[in-house]
């Protein structure tokens, strides 16, 4: 979408970003979704389709003729009867912003260079646009600036004290990965703003240590959700590019050696799914100490049991290591195929990204 984008703001085209800034209720997006309605009403993302949708896309096309923002509030309410499946009961507040770039007025033409740039190299950053202002002079709804490794890369908020506290807020909002809607207060006035803060958390990556049945479905399922995937084997007839032709690295080598070489963040997330427990166990100790999000590892409970124990009572790991292991690795759907194995799999990485409540099969 933010290829598009940039494209849309060197050809010249005004447009209108639709950000959903907060909800109440059931909705069909979560706060954070963003749709990009160009003059002739054609639509790349959505803030979950149906009425509401529409709803959003005429006002933004007043607001592309106006170029001015505008706050819209959707009520994704209907007759008890309805069978809508875009009728949730919950309300959107969707703030449709107009892009333009030229001569006069750059911003966003900066701002979605920097979006570009920032998703193409999976770097994290924070869009704060300003949602409404009181007794802050010249701030005005709709400005906004871009921060990266701390840094305001663009923007047009010329209040120095309000940006400030922008950047303060932008790290806490990195941190714990959340967009949202913020009040700050004017350090040096009785002004305050309402801010909204985008966040594009660093690139996720998933490492899938084993090259067998397995991988094929996860790596598939994986791709559609947007990972970065590399995939390791010790077997060059499993491990390559034919057999993985969509991941982003295929590593052929000792596997526990060639997972150590790999720097681990608290965006990556690993599956140990090789073809034995003596392959699992000497990876599992490379990892288990890092700050990866999610450490799963594939095993009959009794064997998973056995591993744990041995790591407890013969090496000394910590108990508290150990309940952060999802072995048996997936979701509890009864899956018994690899296709449906590797659908549980995803679907608790899916469950420990968002935090979800699904059981796991996990010994904890």
């Amino acid at each position: 979408m933010y290829a598009q984008l940039k494209q849309l703001m060197e050809q010249g085209e005004t447009t209108a970003m639709a950000t959903i800034v907060s909800t109440l209720g059931s909705t069909p997006r979560e706060v954070g979704a963003q749709m990009i309605v160009t003059s002739s009403g054609e639509i790349l993302g959505t803030v979950g389709g149906g009425c509401g949708e529409a709803e959003v896309i005429r006002e933004a096309i007043e607001v592309i003729r106006r170029r001015r923002p505008s706050l819209v509030k959707v009520e994704l309410m209907d007759a008890i009867e309805s069978d809508s499946p875009a009728v949730c009961g919950g309300i959107l507040n969707v703030f449709v912003d107009p892009w333009w770039s030229d001569a006069d007025s750059p911003l966003c033409g900066k701002l979605a260079d920097e979006l570009f740039q920032s998703h193409k190299e999976g770097t994290a950053a924070v869009m704060a646009t300003v949602i409404k202002a009181e007794n802050l002079g010249p701030v005005t709804p709709g400005q906004k600036c871009f921060i990266r490794d701390g840094t305001v890369k663009a923007s047009n908020i010329g209040d120095e004290d309000l940006l400030q506290a922008i950047v303060r807020e932008a790290e806490s909002r990195l941190t714990k990965e959340e967009s949202k809607q913020i009040t700050i207060k004017h350090a040096g006035s009785d002004g305050q703003a309402e801010v909204f803060f985008q966040v594009f958390p660093a690139l996720r990556k998933l490492i899938i240590v084993g090259a067998g049945h397995l991988a094929i479905p996860l790596v598939q399922f994986a791709k559609i959700l947007g990972f970065h995937i590399t995939v390791i084997d010790d077997r060059v007839m499993y491990a390559n590019r034919k057999r993985f032709p969509d991941v982003d690295e295929v590593l052929v080598g000792d596997m526990p050696e060639t997972l150590g070489k790999i720097p681990i963040t608290p965006q990556t997330y690993i599956v140990l799914i090789t073809r034995g427990h003596q392959f699992d166990e000497p990876c599992l100790r490379k990892v288990i100490n890092s700050p990866a999000k999610y450490i799963g590892m594939i095993g009959s409970r009794r064997r998973v049991q056995a591993c744990f124990i041995r790591f407890r009572d013969e090496e000394g790991v910590p108990e508290e290591l150990l309940k952060r292991v999802y072995a048996p690795i997936g979701l509890d759907i009864k899956a018994e195929s690899p296709e449906e194995i590797a659908l549980s799999i995803i679907a608790e990485i899916i469950k420990v990204k968002r935090g979800g409540k699904a059981q796991s099969l996990a010994l904890h």
